[in-house]
């Protein structure tokens, strides 16, 4: 199974021609080697890196001694060159020009091998493409590299000249740039890497790289003496305690001078980027006077804008500064092109798919617009970067679905003329659903985009699952298939619940968990990781736990479990705290989950009122524990309450208005073609009377509008739960519920909320 992934990878590049067999050049022979690996004494500190990397590896697989010389002169028969300058003193008609920073150069000239490449990482790469494709060397992970032994290593005749399409290859997994030693050898060149001069450096960025205007032009400095800077909201300039939500009259031209000042001053402090970022912050706050409404206007886009304002300040770099690059984002708002503003050479566009489908292709009718758009910006951008998503950012340890588009999705960008891609996935913490996995999947693809992807896919698991690879295989095939029979809108957030989901599919899941632990519980290197990999089932077990445990007595399905979740949890905790997991989401570590999972006396419920003598599937019940909550901790907890229909709940404070207890509609069951009526359970701790006590509603994510809203006054709650109607209509898989105090700290101590519940009519 290896060689015949080594063959894939080495066919895969470009340019690659084998001679006759007899060309056939013997490194090792039995263990022993005549060969010494060369390197010139003026080499860098990368190239040097490369030498001792090559003879580290070659000795740990052929068990043979090869001395490292370094030389000006290659006067030595049996020789591997490394480095550029050497190479070129050997073969003098090799081509090195053109390879740019990371291109390769593998040939075999009589009894000599060169691996060389351009600077600064060239070589680098040059050398472990090498270790992988002739030595059979993987670094699957930071914990596991697989090391052939191979006393006797002939390599055929070697004629390989690559350069990657991708200049900028970043894979945002915390399992890929937590280490440097893998993030080089697997040939990721991105900011987050940090990969310093002996590893060859990075695509670096100037300062911040993505959301910067916040810091460029920070409102608690500036928005009091220049509010004109500032964008006009409602008629009126606007800022924000939270500078991300605020932003900027990026048509004023004070501003945009100012911009560029602060622009030269990033660059003066950090000399070493090559790209510096103005973009745009993390909101959906732009300007709407009206120089920027005209302008967005005549260009279809509230880009238009922006990119006039970036064009303006690339233009001052260029003349200053050129060899920087200014990065912008084509984000939410700004993703559609512009109409005829076209970015300046230097100016980079990275296009963010944070709306889209992470199930379906991005080439995919169910992600046409994305389509529209990177098809409209490839004929406008002469360097098109993408920040794409491949995790679940609310919930790294959930099953999410998405192997199967990863391949597709770098070739539909490179089809595109992308020259660098951001591929963000978990980046907190170890331990997310299969990010191993992802990591070198996605590095390999981003590398060379025309690998075949189930191939890598297949041969991951195979090294790192070892003898319970084919159960793993089984469940991935399992869950990929489940989810694409559902066919629905995947996006970056999926719930506990996601429809996907299924009993049968959690109860086979944990029987191909439970048999490929079997299959390595003596072998103490691979059983952690199988467990790692056992978690995301676990983790929606404890998530849905009584929901489950009702639905499987319900519907005649045997549990697999304990009928105790502390047995579930226990393990849970027990092997993230071995293998390094502190955190499972985007900015929520583990501890929220601990606060989820305590035992705070929750029970089985029974169906929601009025729902007693409807048949499973004509009503789909929400227990809090399904819950949404923003802030988990601050705005929305779970709680012990007597008074639930399960013994929990939500408690919101009453000092807030948030909407802090969201139940999505992406669930199991739903029907977006039928009507149905919504409800909430909720109850009011009071102490008063005056003013409103919370507020509900139904909160249309894709069309970005309230299709169901209410409130109830603080004269008319008793402190008892009381069933609300929130709405009837129909519902999309892109909603959510909410429910909300009223921010009335005098008059409400809190808001529970014990479940919400759709019945169909």
């Amino acid at each position: 199974m290896l060689r015949t992934a080594l063959t894939v990878i080495l066919i895969g590049l470009l340019a690659v021609t084998c001679g006759a067999a007899g060309a056939e050049m013997t490194l090792a022979a039995n263990g022993q080697t005549d060969y010494t690996i060369v390197v010139d004494p003026d080499a860098t500190l990368a190239e040097k890196r490369a030498a001792a990397e090559l003879q580290t590896f070659l000795g740990q697989v052929t068990g043979a001694e090869y001395p490292l010389l370094e030389t000006g002169a290659v006067d030595i028969e049996r020789a591997i060159v490394v480095g550029p300058d050497l190479a070129a003193k050997v073969a003098p008609d090799l081509d090195i020009d053109g390879l740019g920073a990371d291109g390769i150069i593998i040939e075999t000239r009589g009894e000599r091998l060169i691996l060389a490449g351009d600077r600064p990482r060239g070589t680098l790469y040059a050398v472990y493409e090498f270790l992988e494709s002739e030595a059979g060397i993987r670094w699957w992970a930071v914990n596991a590299t697989h090391i052939p032994a191979k006393p006797t290593l002939v390599i055929p005749d070697l004629h390989v000249r690559y350069v990657p399409t991708l200049e900028y290859r970043e894979t945002f997994w915390y399992d890929a740039f937590a280490d440097k030693d893998w993030a080089v050898r697997n040939k990721n060149n991105g900011k987050q890497t940090r990969l310093d001069e002996v590893h060859g450096g990075n695509v670096s960025y100037v300062g911040n790289f993505v959301h910067t205007f916040a810091q460029l032009v920070n409102p608690a400095e500036h928005f009091e003496a220049h509010p004109e800077w500032f964008a006009l909201i409602d008629g009126e300039r606007r800022t924000n305690d939270n500078a991300q939500r605020t932003g900027l009259c990026l048509t004023n031209p004070e501003l945009k001078d100012f911009l560029v000042e602060r622009v030269f001053e990033w660059i003066e402090e950090h000399p070493e980027g090559e790209i510096i970022s103005v973009s745009q912050n993390d909101s959906r706050v732009y300007c709407h006077c009206d120089e920027c409404t005209a302008l967005e206007q005549a260009e279809g886009s509230p880009m238009g804008p922006l990119l006039a304002a970036v064009n303006y300040v690339a233009e001052k770099v260029a003349e200053k500064y050129p060899d920087v690059a200014v990065d912008t984002l084509a984000y939410q708002y700004t993703r559609p092109a512009t109409a005829t503003i076209k970015p300046l050479p230097n100016v980079i566009i990275r296009l963010c798919s944070i709306e889209c489908s992470f199930l379906h292709p991005l080439s995919a009718p169910e992600n046409s617009t994305f389509g529209d758009d990177i098809r409209a910006w490839s004929k406008l951008s002469d360097r098109l970067y993408i920040w794409d998503y491949t995790t679940n950012f609310s919930h790294y340890l959930l099953p999410h679905p998405n192997l199967r588009v990863l391949g597709p999705n770098i070739r539909f960008f490179v089809d595109h003329g992308v020259k660098g891609v951001f591929e963000q996935g978990a980046y907190h913490s170890y331990g997310a659903e299969f990010a191993p996995l992802r990591s070198w999947v996605i590095a390999k693809l981003l590398w060379n985009p025309d690998l075949d992807d189930g191939a890598l896919i297949e041969e991951f698991v195979n090294g790192y699952y070892g003898a319970a690879a084919p159960p793993i295989m089984e469940y991935i095939t399992l869950l990929h298939d489940t989810a694409d029979e559902w066919g629905g809108y995947m996006h970056y957030a999926q719930q506990p619940n996601a429809p996907f989901l299924t009993l049968d599919l959690l109860v086979e899941a944990e029987r191909l968990f439970t048999q490929a632990e079997a299959l390595v519980a003596d072998d103490p290197d691979v059983l952690p990781r199988v467990q790692v990999a056992h978690l995301p089932i676990r983790y929606v077990w404890a998530r849905r736990w009584f929901d489950l445990e009702r639905e499987a007595a319900l519907t005649g399905v045997e549990w697999p479990l304990s009928h105790d979740p502390n047995v579930n949890a226990e393990e849970f905790f027990r092997v993230a705290a071995e293998n390094g997991v502190t955190a499972i989401g985007e900015g929520r570590g583990i501890e929220t989950l601990k606060l989820r999972m305590a035992d705070i006396g929750r029970v089985a419920s029974g169906p929601p009122p009025g729902c007693e003598d409807l048949e499973f599937g004509e009503y789909i019940d929400m227990q809090d524990s399904s819950f949404r909550l923003a802030h988990e901790g601050e705005w929305a907890e779970l709680k012990h309450d007597d008074l639930a229909s399960d013994k929990a709940a939500a408690r919101m404070g009453g000092h807030h208005n948030e909407w802090a207890a969201q139940q999505p509609t992406s669930i199991r069951g739903l029907d977006t073609d039928a009507t149905w009526k919504v409800y909430a359970s909720i109850r009011c701790e009071k102490k008063g009377e005056e003013g409103g006590a919370f507020t509900f509603g139904v909160y249309d994510v894709q069309n970005k509008v309230t299709v169901g809203y209410g409130g109830v006054a603080c004269a008319d709650v008793d402190g008892q739960y009381q069933t609300y109607e929130i709405m009837t209509g129909s519902l999309s898989e892109q909603m959510y519920i909410y429910v909300a105090p009223a921010m009335n700290p005098d008059n409400i101590e809190a808001v529970w909320v014990d479940r919400i519940w759709i019945v169909k009519q």
